[in-house]
């Protein structure tokens, strides 16, 4: 592999990563009418999407992936929350957990959307269980899953699904 190939792979995974955690933003600024319209609350996770990516199409041996993923963790928790630690422990558990699958299930859409959805699920929870601790989550876990989890996860999984093969193709382009 020519350098100039791995270099673009370490370019461009970071520079995408970043600009997915603006995206993430974005989306809500932008469609927060849609997204929080009662009693729904949408969260769009692009960044989890794209470190799902680099899970299933094992960039690690490219780049520092551990590392991208704990940076762009404590920039989630600098940027949206102010509570440091949240997001960053969110992050890394549901990648190491979505890691973790991908040993057991292969590169097929049907087991990569399988993954994500779990990863995604686990993301949920520990932002859950933290703005629980912390008082700012007041709601029941019934009321949770059903008004947050489910409408997150249908959204997000559609969008990881509908990407699913054009990164494929953009990690092999950039291989």
């Amino acid at each position: 592999m020519a350098f100039w190939q791995i270099t673009r792979l370490r370019v461009v995974y970071p520079v995408l990563l970043v600009l997915l955690l603006f995206v993430d933003g974005a989306l809500m600024a932008g469609m927060g009418g849609i997204f929080t319209a009662f009693p729904w609350h949408v969260l769009p996770v692009t960044t989890l999407i794209w470190l799902f990516y680099g899970v299933q199409f094992d960039v690690e041996a490219d780049l520092p992936f551990w590392l991208y993923t704990v940076l762009v963790g404590i920039l989630f928790d600098m940027y949206y929350t102010g509570i440091f630690g949240t997001y960053t422990v969110a992050f890394v558990a549901a990648t190491a957990l979505m890691k973790q699958l991908k040993r057991v299930l292969d590169e097929r859409l049907l087991s990569g959307a399988t993954i994500f959805l779990i990863g995604l699920v686990v993301y949920l929870l520990i932002t859950y269980f933290a703005g629980f601790v912390i008082g700012i989550a007041n709601v029941s876990v019934a009321t949770f899953l059903l008004y947050e989890v489910l409408p997150t996860v249908i959204l997000n999984t559609i969008i990881a699904t509908v990407g699913y093969y054009p990164v494929w193709s953009l990690f092999q382009f950039l291989r």
